[in-house]
């Protein structure tokens, strides 16, 4: 049953995201995806939805690492230490973004970032080792790293602020939302999350 409701919190966050940002950029008059970051939806200054985009984020941050936890001791990981660590990174910087806005807290905001697109994406790729014992298809595998590795590649050109630099920062932050979902997915569905939550 806790495998189950880990991956349930990992679907509700990646869903509430995903909405929370389209309200949030369509009530924005001249928001682009692919020119504006997506710290600008949070910041109330300018965004008229700043409150439910910053409710997201602080809700990533708590279910994502809550949700691995909860996958790692129903599955009986016994390798996940790496993964839970890069989690909690995620879930610490998630949160810093959700409370220190871009443009007030500058520095602090963009370490939240950074933690926050740093930890998710490496945590993507730790959990290739770190959740064998969940026997993980090789599909999942083989997405796992591209999504993982994706992510880091494009935070790269995030930071080098390449042109059209919002596609580049929610090819970073995507990776995660979509990572997780598919992981859930791939855990509901699965037989053997059935039978450890029977037992």
């Amino acid at each position: 049953m806790t495998v189950r409701i880990g991956a349930l919190l990992w679907v509700v966050a990646a869903l509430g995201y995903f909405l929370a940002e389209a309200i949030a950029a369509a009530a924005l008059p001249g928001y682009c995806y692919a020119t504006d970051y997506v710290s600008t939806l949070g910041q109330p200054a300018r965004s008229p939805h700043a409150d439910l985009m910053n409710v997201a984020f602080f809700a990533q941050g708590v279910l994502f690492p809550v949700g691995a936890i909860l996958v790692v001791h129903g599955t009986r990981a016994r390798n996940a230490l790496v993964f839970l660590c890069f989690a909690i990174l995620n879930g610490i910087g998630n949160i810093l973004v959700a409370t220190v806005h871009s443009g007030v807290g500058a520095r602090l905001h963009v370490v939240g970032a950074a933690l926050a697109i740093v930890g998710g994406n490496a945590a993507i790729l730790a959990g290739v080792a770190g959740l064998r014992q969940l026997e993980p298809s090789r599909r999942h595998r083989v997405v796992s790293v591209a999504l993982g590795t994706m992510g880091l590649a494009c935070l790269i050109g995030t930071a080098l602020e390449l042109p059209a630099v919002g596609s580049w920062e929610r090819g970073s932050v995507y990776t995660i939302f979509i990572w997780q979902a598919y992981t859930a997915s791939y855990l509901l569905s699965r037989p053997q999350t059935r039978a450890l939550a029977e037992e």
